[in-house]
């Protein structure tokens, strides 16, 4: 596109055509043919890209396709629109001539009828919670805060979908399920499609912005604790199970796999967290008694065999610094490794003792 041929396109009144003026009605009749079709594609059409489109596919000279498309603009088959605002044909004729390589976008200028764009109005500000929408008239700018709002869920869903791939993390099938579900929505980003794709679908709309709410609560006020509380089933299930025969601690970590387990564990977060804490002080208790017995084998050891001062001091001192170390230790974890120290070291003192 270029600057002669703007500055050459004829706006106003025009001639009604004659006979041997019919090689330019089939000219607008292929322009118009192909701003329908690009719309129904992208939604909208770009006019230097839409230039460029025309003259590859019909051979048409470049300032024939660019009069032919002010011309519609005139008829208002479309509208033009730059940076969010419309544009009346002359004023975009103004604006590219300043210079040409403003982006120029023509928009299908359909509307939805009147009672759509109310329920719709009305969807939005459940959706939202905004009040302020009873004055707006324009569909367009309207449209534009549906898109926001879908840009909005998308992007927060997006961010939770990495976490929600890893092992007992939530939501992976739901976030696959409302991604795609945007996508078919939001295909065409005109305001008559935009709108009528919310007023066709309103019961899935409501229930995505449900479930972005519930998805985006679980991700940004509880994914330090799901971490936690998976690493302390982890470390139970891992290493714990073998030295802890306690029949209650058992059947708590039975209960936190079906909760890391469950599809949808938003209602059991604050069970989860007592659960969790009652069976982290359970499993304290009982590697404190497992240490506890390892101090009193040693003892009954040492006193049978008359030992010095010095060997039951070097002996007995670590593994009760090890209880000690448990009862500080703020997760299944930090126990474990302390009860596989204990153990090195008491295999290190029955060698020393047997050389």
């Amino acid at each position: 596109m270029i600057k002669q041929d703007i500055e050459n396109v004829k706006l106003g009144p025009r001639q009604l055509l004659f006979d041997f003026e019919k090689d330019k009605a089939k000219e607008q009749a292929v322009v118009m043919s192909c701003i329908k079709n690009q719309i129904e594609k992208y939604g909208y059409v770009v006019l230097d890209e839409f230039v460029q489109y025309v003259r590859e596919v019909h051979d048409l000279l470049g300032f024939t396709i660019i009069q032919n498309v002010f011309w519609l603009a005139e008829d208002l088959k479309f509208h033009f629109r730059k940076d969010g605002k419309n544009l009346e044909p002359h004023k975009v004729k103004q604006t590219l001539i300043q210079s040409i390589e403003q982006s120029i976008k023509i928009v299908p200028n359909k509307s939805v009828t009147n009672s759509v764009f109310q329920d719709v109005k009305h969807l939005y500000q459940e959706l939202s919670e905004d009040k302020g929408l009873d004055d707006c008239d324009d569909q367009y700018e309207f449209a534009r805060l549906l898109a926001k709002k879908i840009k909005s869920w998308e992007v927060m869903l997006k961010s939770c979908k990495s976490s929600a791939q890893k092992p007992f993390f939530p939501c992976e099938k739901e976030i696959g399920d409302c991604i795609r579900f945007i996508k078919k929505i939001s295909v065409k980003l005109d305001s008559f499609s935009l709108i009528n794709a919310f007023y066709d679908n309103k019961e899935r709309v409501l229930k995505l912005s449900d479930d972005v709410k519930i998805i985006s609560e679980f991700y940004t006020q509880h994914i330090d604790f799901w971490k936690s509380l998976i690493q302390s089933f982890e470390a139970f299930n891992d290493n714990l199970s073998e030295s802890i025969k306690d029949a209650d601690i058992v059947a708590g970590f039975e209960k936190l796999k079906q909760i890391l387990s469950a599809s949808a564990p938003y209602n059991m977060i604050a069970e989860a967290k007592t659960l969790q804490k009652k069976v982290t002080q359970q499993c304290r208790v009982a590697l404190s008694a497992i240490i506890d017995n390892m101090i009193e084998e040693t003892k009954a050891y040492l006193d049978a065999h008359k030992a010095g001062q010095n060997l039951r001091n070097k002996s007995l001192y670590s593994l009760r610094t090890i209880k000690k170390r448990i009862s500080e230790a703020k997760n299944i974890k930090s126990m474990n490794l302390c009860l596989i120290d204990a153990e090195e070291k008491l295999d290190v003192f029955w060698d020393e003792i047997k050389r």
